[in-house]
């Protein structure tokens, strides 16, 4: 079977590649979710390096078996190493390393994959590596990764200041979800709508990307990998928390109840029976380390140590689809009549759910992505964005900030059938009014108006007297965005 094409993460590559060609040993540090595309990486810059390599993946053993399955990697990799019987511990095959590296002229490549699994087994492993690596690292030609996806263990034991490893590394990279236009890549037979749609299900993960069939309909590929039972897909939730959480139901009902529209800790406590903000305060802190949950606050309020006006959101996609929809009504799944839930209960609510958050979610990143392709007016620049929220339910999509912390650019966004017209413009500057002195869009000291730059994101486009608006008039310095341009960038 072959392997699944490789998409996107150029810079990565890049960055790789330079790591490998350098006159220097290199200590290398790479980090994100479970399915992120770590390994996969890896393995592409390696393999067009065209150096042999060792590319060994921790697992759950004990440390004994875990030296075995080292020593049997080290045979395949370096067919000429001589290894008459397993690694008594890792400080040996550190040795192995240092030995390889005098008497070989190439680089000595390794990679171990899932470092925490082999912490696990060996809790001096990371000052090993440390005394190691100050004894090693002015050698030429040793080329060592780590990598792991328990994102807090990477943060907390490899890279934080009081880690063994701190100022060791000499290079890391921490591997994010692709955005919305880089998940389009694995469907390019899709129309726009559609890639909106399936980022809206899937997220960002590779991993999951994989599982659908880009010539196949969406509803084909949710009713065949989703709605099915022992798919991966079907599976993926239910095993994330049996890895990292041990099953522990507290967090499983957190995610349920902040898919079904919980925000704030008081009201997810309640949801799954707690009488408190601070009876779930810690589990939402895991769920944060995870990279499965992320606290979002008003934008304005992004440079402030502390800030109580905070909301949740499921930071993965797809896990938010699953507990929206599926976990609801998986006995339906395991009755064998999962696919009813298409019908009944996904297709009439999906344009709704891709509006909010993920097409609003996508507009802030298209934002990025304009920024670096240079199609954003020169005048225009920002260092931050998100969204903003008030009091009485005011609410602004898209806010971006410049190096001073004051708005540069207010966005709407529009996930629906019909255009954006000259009405949506005028609701929109009625919010940004409303809104005013929160945003600090007051007279300033010299009596003058702040004026930033307006953009408004539309699935359906816009209407011919709001593009007349825009293009000739422009009164507020006024941007607009169709879907197709989204994806264009």
């Amino acid at each position: 079977m072959s392997k699944p094409k490789f998409y996107n993460r150029e810079n990565e590559r890049r960055s790789l590649s330079q790591m490998l060609k350098s006159d220097r040993s290199e200590l290398i540090i790479i980090y994100g979710r479970r399915g992120v595309g770590k390994s996969a990486l890896l393995e592409q810059a390696l393999a067009s390096n065209g150096e042999a390599y060792m590319f060994y993946r921790a697992t759950r053993r004990t440390l004994s078996l875990q030296m075995e399955e080292l020593a049997n990697t080290v045979r395949e990799a370096f067919p000429d190493a001589f290894l008459p019987q397993a690694f008594t511990d890792f400080s040996v095959f550190l040795n192995f390393l240092s030995h390889r590296a005098e008497t070989h002229e190439g680089p000595v490549i390794a990679v171990i994959d899932e470092l925490p699994y082999l912490a696990d087994a060996d809790p001096g492993l990371l000052t090993v590596i440390q005394h190691w690596w100050d004894a090693n690292k002015r050698r030429p030609n040793i080329k060592l990764f780590f990598a792991g996806s328990y994102v807090a263990f990477m943060e907390r034991k490899v890279l934080d200041i009081n880690a063994p490893l701190y100022n060791r590394r000499t290079g890391q990279m921490m591997l994010l979800p692709m955005d919305y236009a880089e998940a389009a890549l694995f469907f390019p037979q899709y129309t726009p709508q559609e890639k909106m749609e399936v980022y809206a299900i899937l997220g960002g993960l590779p991993s999951y990307l994989e599982q659908f069939n880009p010539v196949a309909t969406i509803e084909e590929n949710v009713k065949n990998t989703v709605l099915r039972q022992n798919t991966y897909l079907s599976e993926e939730p239910d095993w994330l928390l049996l890895e990292d959480l041990r099953k522990d139901t507290i967090y499983g009902s957190i995610l349920r109840a902040i898919a079904g529209g919980e925000r704030k800790p008081s009201d997810i406590a309640r949801a799954i029976g707690k009488n408190a903000a601070q009876d779930v305060n810690g589990f939402l802190e895991t769920l944060k380390d995870l990279k499965l949950v992320v606290r979002q606050i008003p934008i304005t309020e992004s440079r402030s140590s502390r800030s109580r006006n905070s909301l949740y959101w499921i930071d993965d996609q797809y896990i938010d689809f699953w507990y929206r929809f599926v976990d609801p009504s998986r006995s339906l799944i395991a009755r064998g009549i999962g696919e009813r839930l298409w019908d009944n209960v996904i297709a009439p609510s999906l344009q709704e759910y891709v509006s909010k958050p993920t097409f609003e979610r996508a507009c802030r990143e298209y934002l990025w992505r304009a920024l670096m392709a240079g199609v954003l007016p020169n005048s225009l620049s920002f260092t931050d964005v998100g969204t903003w929220w008030g009091a009485k339910d005011r609410e602004i999509d898209v806010v971006a900030l410049n190096a001073e912390g004051k708005v540069a650019l207010i966005g709407e966004c529009k996930w629906r059938e019909t255009p954006m017209d000259v009405s949506d413009y005028a609701d929109m500057l009625t919010d940004i009014k409303l809104a005013g002195d929160d945003l600090g869009l007051s007279p300033n000291d010299s009596g003058s108006e702040i004026n930033p730059w307006l953009i408004m994101f539309s699935r359906s486009g816009f209407t011919p007297r709001l593009e007349e608006l825009a293009n000739s008039q422009n009164p507020g310095r006024l941007l607009l965005v169709t879907l197709d341009q989204m994806y264009e960038v």
